[in-house]
């Protein structure tokens, strides 16, 4: 196996030095562009958000989830959704999301990688992400 390239995108690599209020409708966070130069490989991404909770609603359920979403050239190529650590005396609420998605034989060309984050649950309490917010793509042969 070879490294054949490498790229990142980072709002900020420490907690509580951003402000990103999501609602309930994707937005757009990151994004960065990847060559990838033969055909048989692995794309490796792997992000990581920090996120708060505020203004918790006290019905059930009163956890917001976390939606991150990743593109590659206007397609989602991996999801997930994240509830947010139950309510406690602590406030705010402090989260992080981190995950991996591993693509196989992507086309040969330069791609756009885009991560997208919403609130789906408004209702339940404001998401704020603060930091870090990152995300790194390597392609391996």
């Amino acid at each position: 196996m070879a490294l054949l390239n490498y790229n990142r995108s980072i709002l900020t690599n420490e907690a509580y030095t951003s402000a990103v209020v999501l609602d309930g409708f994707d937005q757009l966070i990151l994004q960065f562009g990847l060559f990838v130069s033969q055909s048989t490989n692995f794309v490796e991404l792997l992000t990581s958000v920090g996120w708060i909770v505020t203004n918790v609603n006290p019905l059930e359920p009163d956890q917001p989830i976390i939606a991150l979403t990743i593109l590659q050239d206007g397609l989602v190529v991996a999801s997930i959704n994240q509830e947010s650590i139950e309510d406690g005396a602590d406030t705010p609420l402090e989260n992080l999301s981190t995950f991996q998605a591993v693509l196989t034989n992507v086309a040969a060309g330069h791609h756009v990688y885009q991560l997208f984050a919403r609130n789906l649950q408004t209702s339940q309490g404001t998401i704020t992400l603060i930091g870090p917010a990152n995300i790194s793509g390597k392609v391996i042969s």
